[in-house]
């Protein structure tokens, strides 16, 4: 199986309505969005989806139609965990993905680490739900392990 693979039109449509209403003043900014078929850990828990910034070798091989100069930033979502989410919940993992890109005022492109203020704004927006990320990696976490179960071989096969 192949570890990346083109992120479908129900991550695009989120992404359109995230910038549309949240995130305007990135819209000059060339953003890939793909899947990542397989379980990312980050610091001991899993990855629902991770940002990073395009260095001139990524620039260079994401050249395509849409991005003649290559992609600014590439956001990875783990593909169970965007199966499995809701409208709600996608629209959560997109914007807080989003919410790490920084153009500061000299015009540079940064990423902003988790414990700058918490992104005060995702917990305000989230309030509803304020452990649904938890949830959510919880559920994605028990498939993976469903999964590596179900093809692990039984003793005495």
């Amino acid at each position: 199986m192949v570890r990346f693979v083109e992120a479908d039109e129900s991550v695009v449509e989120v992404y359109i309505k995230a910038m549309e209403h949240r995130f305007p003043s990135l819209a000059q900014l060339k953003i890939k969005l793909i899947f990542d078929t397989k379980r990312r850990i980050n610091q001991g828990t899993i990855a629902l989806a991770m940002v990073e910034l395009a260095n001139d070798k990524i620039k260079f091989f994401s050249k395509d139609k849409i991005a003649v100069g290559g992609y600014d930033i590439i956001i990875i979502f783990d593909m169970k965990a965007w199966e499995l989410s809701d409208d709600k919940n996608r629209m959560r993992i997109m914007s807080h993905e989003l919410r790490h890109i920084l153009i500061d005022e000299k015009g540079k492109l940064k990423l902003i680490p988790h414990d700058i203020s918490d992104f005060r704004e995702e917990q305000r927006l989230n309030v509803d739900d304020p452990d649904w990320g938890l949830k959510l990696s919880t559920l994605v976490n028990d498939i993976y392990e469903q999964e590596k179960e179900m093809v692990k071989p039984k003793k005495g096969e």
